[in-house]
């Protein structure tokens, strides 16, 4: 009784020593768990600013290694969603349906919509679940039609307490029997196929090549707000010879009206005058794109709203001889000012893609109505002989009036060529810093910030 006793303790001191060993290493494992799942949402979070970034192999690199340490559904619905996204923008179609079954094995009832998500991703995603939807099912009905196997082999039974040779003949006429059912299975396959056989067509795996991310990645927006300072040469070359000559003519007959005030009779005999013209403006607007191919995208289609403003000088001397002998000369300030509302549409040529600085090309047309005011001011002196007396006087009109008196028509439309080459620094998740150079009717200076969504 005694060795009985001092067994059963010892047999119960192992058992409780175990059982502390088995808990021990039981919440040992679930630690470990949870360490391993922190480091998965970490991975999860890195993979997600690089997606966002449009870095799209670097996101596939952590979408992996999260995938592969979780043995959580959600983080792995996450990781798996994730690859497929990132493949589907590198235009890998195959990689990208893989990963998608991924998703639907491990989270059955994620859906997704095309307000996220571009149309042929759905598609294709809605098309993966249609095909494992249709192979459960499938599967299912095949374990139903093989149920009547075993009904064949109990009416074989008795046969089992025969003789060898009895079962011998029982085999051999089995397999006659079923050689001369096939041909009567292939006739009705050829005629008229049944609803199951037509249901097995919508698991082949080629159809997932329909989808190719050529046809559309879904489009993508882009809005920026800019600053542009630039030099008016279009308006050098189209007006500065006839505006120099038709102003000229205006403030000459300004000097000897207010000269004439002074003595009568004059009558004018030599005119000179150094008037140079010069041009300049600046412009603020605000501008929308659209990128057809989504994040990925390298070609898009801008409208833009521009506010101009557009200075013209004519600045210099004017003298004019009278034959009495008398000379009135004065410096002369002159100016043009329009600030016109432009809208313009361009087309953007992205050199490459999913890089942090991106060149760029830019090509546009617009327009805008030139509607402004003249206005001129000029000083100097008038004398004949010891007569001396200072003449001045300033004037303003708008632009038709003043195309009336000058005889000369000033376009009521401006029409603008753009030529720009830029360069876009990413600062943040879709938000740009943009900087651009170029010909604008003019050459041209632009800097602001555009965001992509």
């Amino acid at each position: 009784m005694i060795k009985n006793a001092k067994r059963a303790k010892r047999f119960l001191g192992a058992f409780m020593l175990g059982l502390c060993f088995l808990s021990i290493q039981s919440a040992f494992a679930d630690q470990t768990t949870q360490l391993r799942e922190v480091d998965v949402d970490r991975l999860l979070v890195q993979a997600n600013s690089y997606y966002q970034k449009a870095d799209y192999k670097l996101a596939v690199g952590c979408y992996l290694e999260a995938g592969a340490l979780s043995q959580n559904k959600m983080n792995l619905s996450q990781a798996y969603f994730g690859l497929s996204l990132c493949y589907y923008y590198l235009r890998d179609t195959a990689d990208a349906a893989k990963y998608m079954r991924k998703v639907v094995e491990v989270d059955p009832n994620k859906e997704i919509s095309e307000l996220f998500y571009p149309k042929s991703f759905v598609q294709l995603f809605n098309q993966v679940r249609t095909e494992i939807a249709d192979k459960k099912k499938l599967t299912t009905e095949q374990v139903a039609i093989e149920k009547p196997v075993p009904e064949k082999a109990e009416e074989q039974k008795p046969v089992k307490d025969e003789t060898k040779k009895t079962e011998e003949a029982a085999i051999k006429e089995a397999e006659v029997q079923k050689a001369e059912e096939r041909p009567k299975a292939e006739e009705k396959k050829d005629t008229q196929p049944p609803a199951k056989t037509a249901a097995r067509q919508p698991q082949e795996p080629a159809r997932t090549e329909e989808f190719e991310i050529s046809e559309e990645m879904g489009g993508h927006w882009e809005i920026n707000g800019h600053y542009s300072s630039w030099s008016i040469n279009f308006i050098e070359t189209l007006f500065e010879d006839a505006l120099t000559d038709k102003l000229g003519k205006e403030i000459q007959d300004e000097i000897v009206k207010k000269s004439g005030t002074i003595q009568a009779g004059l009558v004018k005999l030599n005119y000179t005058q150094d008037l140079a013209f010069d041009s300049g403006g600046s412009s603020y607007g605000f501008e929308i794109r659209y990128f057809s191919r989504g994040r990925s995208g390298t070609f898009s289609l801008g409208l833009a709203f521009e506010k101009m403003d557009i200075k013209l000088s004519l600045n210099g001397t004017a003298r004019q001889e009278f034959t009495s002998g008398a000379v009135a000369s004065a410096d002369v300030e002159s100016n043009i000012v329009t600030s016109p509302f432009v809208t313009h549409v361009n087309f953007r040529w992205e050199i490459g893609s999913n890089a942090r600085i991106t060149p760029y090309f830019v090509a546009g047309f617009g327009f805008a109505p030139l509607k402004g005011t003249f206005s001129y001011t000029y000083s100097g002196t008038y004398h004949k002989g010891d007569l001396v007396q200072t003449i001045a006087d300033s004037k303003e009109k708008t632009l038709v009036e003043l195309s009336q008196d000058i005889d000369f028509k000033i376009p009521e439309l401006l029409v603008i060529l753009q030529l720009h080459f830029g360069v876009k620094a990413q600062l943040y998740q879709g938000l740009s810093l943009i900087g651009e150079a170029g010909f604008w009717d003019g050459f041209v200076f632009r800097g602001g910030l555009a965001y992509r969504f």
